[in-house]
């Protein structure tokens, strides 16, 4: 199984990385960018926004030439959902789309390969005192699931390199485990995705040449959701039959995605409180703290990325207890987190902003900034 995640990262990372310079060129002319026009951009210049596509691409056509491993033909089914997501993707980006809109076109995939991909979560491993699912409960949590899942890497894509490091984090790590249990399909779909993304942050990390857009973070939302699923129920239905099986699949889950789950959770929290749509804009996201504290993009993604790695190391000893007491585990450590640097970050924020103002009042009147 080694040597068809190779090759198929090999494969959409060549067509990804290769791509997106001519899609730069493309959008450049076209004058397909986003411009930095309001107070929650902090890009400099008009920068490309259709990195997705190069992403779209990569995935699809090394997953597309090889998935079809090991008898999981239903995979077959993400084709048709992905396209379908990639066209609405690339209407938000390019003339913008009515979040109700893009939130029905979410459900619609997800209900393309919930229903005919024959994917649907069984059971809620005792969470809430719950094991075994309805069918018809399965298969709308699993909608609800996967439409979550694509929003949290949407919301999370707020800085350079940021929803595309978090992604190819989550795509290794399924991807890996999957091809250590001998799962061709899905070994092939995690590094087809993983790939991608490599080529893409070749030239989104630093100083960013192109944005993803809502095509590659709805895309990636989307795989990861799909491997999430495949993995939880592999891990409950043939842990005995895998050579390397989760105990607490659930909050190893929760500990890969734990920065685009705990901070849609959060952002969506506050909205509601302020009586504000949870798909209204703001500035409220963790990365925007750091970023207004001062770090830069890649610093504030660099501390993003430790965070994942460390919830990933502590979910490794709570493998062993129940899965709701593993992910109220990993929450509070979020929450503590959340708390202490995010209240840090604010404050510093503050005083910056503070800072330019009394400088601001201080200039001599008639001097040019």
């Amino acid at each position: 199984m080694s040597d068809f995640a190779i090759i198929s990262f090999i494969i959409s990372l060549l067509i990804s990385g290769f791509s997106i310079p001519v899609i730069i060129r493309v959008a450049q002319l076209k004058n397909l960018t986003d411009d930095p026009d309001s107070k929650r951009k902090t890009h400099i210049g008009n920068t490309p926004t259709l990195g997705g596509v190069a992403i779209f691409a990569g995935l699809l056509v090394a997953f597309t030439s090889l998935y079809d491993l090991n008898g999981f033909t239903d995979l077959k089914f993400i084709t048709p959902a992905l396209v379908i997501l990639f066209f609405a993707g690339i209407k938000d980006d390019v003339l913008v789309l009515d979040p109700m809109k893009k939130l029905a076109v979410q459900i619609v995939c997800a209900a393309i390969i919930v229903y005919f991909g024959n994917l649907r979560l069984t059971s809620l491993w005792g969470i809430l005192a719950i094991t075994e699912l309805p069918y018809f409960v399965g298969i709308a949590l699993t909608i609800l699931l996967i439409v979550s899942l694509i929003n949290a890497f949407n919301l999370i894509d707020g800085i350079n390199g940021l929803a595309g490091s978090l992604g190819l984090i989550a795509a290794v790590y399924f991807g890996t485990w999957f091809a250590l249990n001998e799962m061709g399909s899905l070994t092939v779909l995690s590094f087809s995705l993983a790939g991608s993304l490599v080529g893409f942050l070749i030239f989104n990390y630093n100083r960013a040449k192109i944005f993803m857009g809502d095509t590659g973070s709805m895309a990636i939302g989307f795989i990861i959701a799909i491997l999430v699923v495949r993995f939880v129920e592999a891990n409950r239905v043939n842990m005995e039959s895998l050579q390397y099986p989760v105990v607490n699949a659930p909050a190893m889950v929760f500990a890969v995605l734990a920065i685009p789950i705990f901070d849609m959770i959060r952002v969506f929290t506050i909205r509601l409180s302020q009586k504000k749509s949870p798909f209204s804009a703001d500035r409220n996201h963790i990365h925007h703290y750091f970023v207004d504290s001062g770090f830069s993009h890649a610093k504030a993604t660099g501390w993003l990325i430790g965070i994942t790695v460390s919830c990933i190391l502590i979910a490794q000893p709570l493998d062993q207890f129940r899965s709701a007491w593993g992910i109220l585990a990993l929450f509070v450590y979020l929450m503590a987190w959340s708390f202490f640097v995010c209240r840090y970050l604010k404050k510093t924020a503050a005083e910056r902003i503070a800072n330019r103002q009394l400088k601001s009042s201080q200039m001599p009147i008639g001097k040019k900034v």
